[in-house]
């Protein structure tokens, strides 16, 4: 019986209908499914391979800018007044004993000067013949004869070295004239700045990249100067791979295996000034993922637009016709956002078959419609509150947690960001330094719970006093920094003394206790004159002078 129905139809003429057609959509679908799946692979992978050019060049330049910020910062120091005066007093020394005094005096210069520039590990003074006259790190620091053959390897020409292996990894010399040059064109001497090229590792870690890009740095022998992001194992050191002595033809893309032993996508780029190769590799899995996902998407569509072409075919045959014009206005039903849409049955045959599964497709897509309407406002519900999370993680990144004011780093941002400002407009800036007389007595006695109370208290205080324009921040312990906008001297003078008047006039009642407490503050200020380290350090030596002069008073740093 089965076997004579399976003949009937075969003989049946929508039959032969559907095999005609679908023969016919089958193979022009194929045709088309495989030229464009692979025009659409070509023009996806060059556009992956168009975001080298540009990932390499935004690398390069934060490298650059790293490197000359590093050189500018060696070349400052070597312009040190004192530093050069000391030289010329050196120069002219004409006993052992004062040029003894005056080498420490250089070493005691230099040793100081890290703490103003802690990127470099090391400073060192040669005089015009190689030898090692002073080192921050001491007189017999290693290293002084290794900078003084990069030196010569250079030319004796300031700038920057080549990367110098060391048993941590990499470090770079940065060089510049210490003294001017003699009536015979030679250098008096050099200074040369050790820094560790570990520091690159951040700035490369704020390059951004896919979840299967790599970039790092390889000296000329193809080491790893710095770690590869997708390496759990330290890598710096070790060779990597063969590289070219320089630079040969234009930048281009190429697959090949990378030092995990994974087929990527890789270019490089010679950079001259730092001496080393910058490498930029993609994952090729990862990145041909999307290529991979449009063939298929591709492949879908055309076996979706086939089954279409299939089912309009069939209505020529006039026996099917109505049942086909039910599946249609349910699809277009369906389409139009209608739930619940259901076609009588009709007929028992493959047709009536036909609109039993389309009746149980609509109810499947009415429940994923109600499935996904539930799950898009769970989500944008879960989005509203890793936003106010983001938030809040935000300002606590810049606020203190004890006084809520501005913390020490922000506050650094902020005074730059003011800095540059005033530079540019020849604006005013003023700064004021407060520190809380006889805290650690309060600490000591009362405890530091108590002492938390007291610095919230000085806190409010400051703020409620000064402007909304000006910035507060506990700048570290019990300090405090304002920085005072479009402010002049005599005005920064007049909110330091009304700053300390209202401290002044606090009765701390120490908690829990009877006792009443007098506070007082010693403040130093300084306006801004064009020096960025002299403008804190001068509101620093001014709170020192209060502090000396007894305390609860106000000094202001002449310049």
């Amino acid at each position: 019986m089965q076997l004579g129905f399976v003949k009937k139809v075969r003989g049946s003429f929508s039959a032969k209908i559907i095999m005609l057609v679908a023969s016919s959509v089958i193979l022009t679908s194929f045709v088309v499914g495989l030229t464009t799946t692979r025009s659409t692979g070509k023009f996806l992978t060059d556009r992956m391979k168009d975001r080298f050019p540009s990932t390499l060049t935004t690398t390069t330049t934060r490298l650059r800018l790293w490197s000359d910020r590093e050189h500018n910062d060696a070349v400052e120091i070597s312009k040190f007044s004192r530093l050069r005066l000391t030289l010329s007093h050196m120069a002219a020394a004409s006993t052992t004993a004062e040029k003894a005094r005056l080498l420490d005096d250089l070493a005691r210069q230099l040793h100081s000067t890290l703490t103003i520039y802690p990127e470099f590990e090391d400073i060192m003074l040669f005089d015009a013949s190689g030898t090692l006259l002073a080192s921050a790190r001491g007189k017999f620091s290693e290293g002084a004869e290794d900078a003084w053959m990069e030196l010569g390897e250079m030319g004796f020409d300031a700038g920057a070295s080549a990367p110098v292996p060391d048993p941590h990894g990499f470090h770079q010399w940065f060089f510049a004239p210490a003294q001017d040059a003699s009536r015979d064109g030679s250098q008096h001497a050099w200074l040369a700045a050790r820094i560790n090229l570990t520091l690159l590792d951040g700035v490369l870690g704020e390059v951004k990249l896919g979840p299967g890009g790599d970039v790092f740095l390889l000296d000329g022998q193809g080491r790893f100067v710095t770690q590869p992001r997708l390496s759990n194992d330290r890598l710096v050191g070790s060779v990597a791979m063969q590289v070219p002595t320089r630079q040969e033809g234009p930048v281009t893309v190429e697959r090949r295996p990378s030092y995990r032993a994974r087929s990527v996508f890789q270019s490089k780029v010679h950079l001259d000034e730092l001496g080393v190769w910058l490498v930029y590799e993609e994952d090729y899995q990862l990145a041909m993922a999307p290529v991979l996902e449009a063939q298929r998407r591709i492949w879908v569509s055309v076996l979706i637009v086939g089954a279409i072409f299939i089912l309009l075919t069939l209505r020529i045959a006039q026996s099917i016709l109505r049942p086909i014009k039910g599946l249609a206005l349910g699809a277009t039903r369906i389409n139009e956002g209608l739930v619940g849409v259901k076609i009588p049955r009709g007929s028992g045959d493959e047709i009536g078959l036909l609109i039993e599964t389309f009746n149980e497709m609509a109810m499947k897509i009415t429940l994923s419609q109600a499935e996904l309407q539930y799950k898009n406002k769970m989500l944008n519900s879960q989005n509203d509150e890793l936003q106010n999370k983001k938030e809040e993680l935000e300002k606590l990144s810049v606020t203190d947690g004890l006084t809520g004011l501005f913390n020490h780093r922000h506050f650094w941002n902020l005074m730059n960001t003011e800095m540059t400002r005033v530079g540019l407009s020849n604006g005013n800036l003023a700064l004021v330094l407060v520190d809380l007389d006889d805290f650690k007595r309060v600490n000591d006695k009362f405890g530091h719970s108590v002492g938390d109370v007291l610095l919230r208290t000085i806190a409010h205080v400051l703020s409620d006093t000064v402007r909304d324009t000006d910035i507060v921040a506990r700048y570290g312990g019990e300090e405090f920094a304002i920085m005072l906008p479009d402010t002049d001297e005599s005005g920064v003078q007049n909110v330091a003394e009304k700053l300390r008047a209202a401290v002044e006039t606090i009765r701390f009642n120490v908690p829990d206790t009877d006792i009443v407490l007098k506070v007082t503050v010693s403040i130093g200020v300084s306006v801004f004159r064009g020096n960025r380290r002299e403008f804190f350090n001068a509101a620093d030596r001014a709170l020192y002078q209060s502090k000396a002069a007894g305390k609860n008073c106000v000094h202001y740093a002449l310049s």
